[in-house]
């Protein structure tokens, strides 16, 4: 099938893109950096499928304006775009739609915990209720704790692990559901008019649930680190955080609560469907080193 994906220059949105080539699929990826913003005369119209990896995240100093553009606005410029020429659309959503919880399902309340995660409920509310989603031609997917090769966001994980000592909220930090990239880029593929995810909303996660420790331990083994792990209390963390100008860069309020607080999706309904992960944390975490180890950006 034709396939056009927006966000092609980023870390999940480049994986989709050659994962999707390599299944034989004929792929085109927009890149904003080079083609500039997406309109609607921009999109091609001789393709079958459009997947929505396009997004900005809401870090400190990213404009309010530009994070609804990219995550509430664009969305619905794609949906309405694929309605009117009849291609479907698969969008990449986020479980912090939900809010910070365990086990939640797609049906769950929204309960947005950031600015980013409020942007990216507006687009799924507007999408669910979209024309398109009522001919069964919008696949909404909400990947858990992305993390795999070309990941810059998470080096900072990695690269912590490497100095041999890591600081950590309480004695086991949350508890998360770890989903290699590989995994996600599957999702897309099962999404493809005539994959079993195809139409609907569905959680896509990896196989474990485990605490932010043991994820940081494993990755340890597999750079062949001896790690010491430091468990700092959690009064210590938001006692930094009161100190304003003076808080460590490192530390963030959404950094606390992120591997703080237990969060992770269910993926039942994913099972139900027939997906099913196939990357746990030990091949995905051993895939990602050696993919930073190869490209020079941790030792190895």
């Amino acid at each position: 099938m034709k396939v056009f994906v927006t966000g092609a220059g980023g870390f999940i949105g480049s994986s989709i893109q050659d994962h999707l080539l390599n299944c034989g699929h004929t792929v085109a990826g927009h890149i904003q950096s080079k083609a500039g913003n997406l309109t609607e005369t921009s999109l091609p119209d001789d393709t079958d499928v459009i997947v929505n990896a396009a997004g900005k995240l809401g870090i400190p100093g990213v404009d309010t304006a530009k994070l609804t553009n990219s995550n509430s606005t664009l969305p619905i410029v794609l949906a309405d775009f694929c309605e009117k020429h009849r291609i479907n659309l698969i969008h990449l959503s986020t479980p912090g739609v939900s809010g910070l919880h365990s086990d939640v399902p797609e049906n769950a309340p929204y309960d947005p915990w950031g600015v980013y995660e409020r942007t990216k409920m507006e687009a799924e509310v507007s999408l669910r209720k979209h024309p398109l989603s009522e001919r069964n031609m919008i696949t909404i997917l909400r990947p858990d704790f992305v993390y795999g090769p070309g990941d810059m966001h998470k080096l900072e994980l990695f690269k912590q692990v490497q100095k041999g000592w890591f600081p950590l909220i309480g004695s086991e930090g949350a508890s998360i559901r770890p989903t290699y990239c590989a995994d996600v880029c599957r999702a897309v593929e099962a999404s493809i008019p005539g994959g079993c995810l195809n139409g609907g909303l569905y959680n896509i996660g990896g196989p474990e649930v485990l605490k932010f420790r043991d994820f940081i331990l494993k990755t340890a083994l597999s750079m062949g680190i001896k790690l010491k792990i430091l468990p700092v209390p959690r009064l210590f963390f938001f006692l930094a955080l009161k100190l304003g100008p003076l808080c460590p860069r490192a530390l963030s309020e959404s950094k606390y609560k992120l591997f703080g607080t237990d969060h992770f999706v269910s993926i039942s309904g994913a099972e139900k469907a027939g997906f099913y992960p196939e990357y746990d944390v030990k091949k995905g975490v051993d895939k990602t080193v050696s993919w930073y180890r190869e490209n020079r950006i941790l030792p190895g």
